[in-house]
């Protein structure tokens, strides 16, 4: 009986212990990844939707590398704010212009991103923002190894 008990609480522990925190993500990508030109396509995007949104930097990174944190509204307004200021959103459709987004990467990447594209055709959201968030949540669900957000 006491051996049973001494397993579960175990079990208990390591289940406490993973709901804290979802999975590094970081630990899944490449020390190279993303390549520094990937970061210089968003940098004046990135600049000014910061100025724009008050996102943190703080938020961006526990988005970007905790599996589990699904973002916040201020941080959907700053992805929603990238995909504007990149021409990327189609604003009669309120969704991402896939095609358009797909040009901008490199052929070495093409076949991932159109991979991570396809799994996330049927956005959800009730705002720009929601939906913008939502396009990150599946990206990053879908490849947690590529995904990355600036």
């Amino acid at each position: 009986m006491s051996y049973k008990l001494l397993v579960l609480a175990i079990g208990l522990v390591q289940l406490i212990r993973s709901a804290e925190c979802g999975r590094n993500l970081a630990e899944l990508r490449a020390a190279n990844y993303p390549p520094d030109f990937l970061m210089d396509l968003f940098k004046n995007e990135s600049a000014v939707c910061h100025n724009e949104t008050y996102v943190s930097e703080e938020t961006i990174v526990r988005f970007r590398d905790d599996e589990d944190f699904e973002g916040t509204p201020e941080l959907g307004c700053y992805l929603f704010c990238i995909f504007r200021e990149k021409n990327f959103w189609i604003n009669s459709r309120n969704e991402l212009h896939l095609t358009k987004a797909l040009e901008i990467v490199p052929v070495d990447f093409e076949q991932q991103a159109l991979k991570m594209g396809l799994k996330c055709l049927k956005v959800k959201g009730d705002d720009n923002c929601a939906r913008a968030l939502w396009y990150h949540n599946c990206w990053k669900k879908s490849s947690p190894a590529h995904y990355f957000l600036i």
